[in-house]
């Protein structure tokens, strides 16, 4: 037995009296047993649990256990988050408003815990810039749970806290479809709120610029032609990382766009839900006006304006880059845009369809 598992074993023996204390007499409280110890026959064996912690009346045996195998432990995860939705359904209706919070810098322990319905924790990353690729997969299997797990309270309006790559965050409001989520909104660290709007739309008077450049790059009829959007809202323009990306990629681009405010400067959180509209609006007309071209999109916004954002972005087919500067190697040193997560809405697996980033990714680690 490894030092790690010998060090879990002795946990789990000090905690498991408690916690089955916990499973009989609160039916607040729910026990789960994830088990990879199978029988002779190969299947679970339902016996191991009371056996290894040494119990004589077999209590455990009835308790609901998974196998330790990537269906197993989603299977537990389902059944944990609808169990908390139970039990959940009193804060609904005094609050009115289902609220998550999303965390990817974090490390996930209970002192994190604030009160909300839910609390989506992503692994923290050891790189200075990009998310735990790790990480991103247990969201990639997870996600696919926020919506049912919030429709299924009743709940009509939902409150999103917190921070996160904008990956990550683009991936939740996606997570959280206009069709199936009736409102939402996001309050950021100051206490300022971020209302989505009701559809992706331009408006006859747009308070943002779309500047289209089509490529040279010859079509391709065995695939789906790709385009780029970069959608720069930030204070302060920096374009070095959009620059070495078309300069990477621009041959293999059907055409791509900038999107900026007509006016550059801080946004106004009121405004939020009319520029989130406008900007999945110029995205779904870039993107139809190529075949319906897969996206790379490219963002320099605010954290609640990429959950909105992604919300209004169903039928799309996307790839979400993250930004970087870390890279103190190599002939290119400006910053640069990594992939990190392919999503599409309403995808029976998941709105992540795919995690980009690699396990062992060199800058900054």
């Amino acid at each position: 037995m490894t030092s790690r598992r010998k060090s879990t074993y002795v946990s789990l023996l000090m905690a498991a009296p408690k916690l089955i204390d916990l499973h009989r007499d609160d039916e607040r409280f729910q026990l789960l047993i994830a088990n990879d110890i199978a029988s002779a026959t190969g299947s679970l064996d339902y016996t191991a649990p009371d056996r290894l912690l040494g119990r004589v009346n077999n209590d455990l045996t009835g308790v609901d256990q998974s196998a330790t195998s990537a269906e197993g432990l989603l299977a537990i995860v389902e059944k944990a988050l609808t169990h908390r939705m139970v039990q959940q359904r009193d804060a609904f209706e005094v609050n009115g408003a289902f609220e998550l919070t999303i965390q990817t810098r974090n490390i996930g322990q209970v002192y994190d815990r604030t009160g909300a319905q839910l609390d989506i924790r992503v692994r923290r990353s050891s790189h200075e810039k990009l998310p735990d690729p790790a990480g991103l997969e247990d969201l990639r299997r997870t996600l696919v749970l926020l919506a049912d797990a919030i429709t299924s309270t009743g709940a009509q309006r939902v409150q999103v806290g917190g921070g996160a790559h904008l990956s990550v965050a683009f991936a939740l409001g996606i997570a959280m479809p206009s069709s199936r989520i009736g409102h939402l909104e996001v309050v950021d660290q100051r206490s300022e709120t971020w209302a989505s709007g009701p559809e992706a739309a331009v408006p006859a008077s747009p308070a943002l610029t779309f500047d289209v450049t089509a490529s040279q790059a010859a079509p391709s009829a065995s695939e789906r032609p790709r385009v780029a959007v970069y959608v720069d809202l930030l204070a302060t323009q920096s374009d070095s990382a959009w620059d070495r990306y078309l300069d990477e990629r621009c041959a293999t681009l059907a055409a791509y766009g900038v999107i900026r405010a007509r006016q550059r400067g801080l946004i106004n959180p009121s405004k939020a839900g009319a520029l989130a509209s406008e900007i999945a609006g110029l995205i779904r007309q870039l993107s139809g006006a190529y075949s319906n071209a897969r996206v790379d999109l490219l963002l320099a916004v605010p954290f609640g304006l990429a959950v909105l954002i992604g919300r209004l972005s169903n039928t799309l087919r996307i790839r979400l880059f993250e930004w970087d500067d870390t890279d103190e190697e190599g002939p290119d040193m400006r910053a640069q845009y990594v992939p990190c997560l392919e999503v599409r809405a309403g995808a029976t697996a998941g709105p992540i369809s795919a995690v980009l980033l690699p396990r062992c990714y060199p800058s900054g680690v």
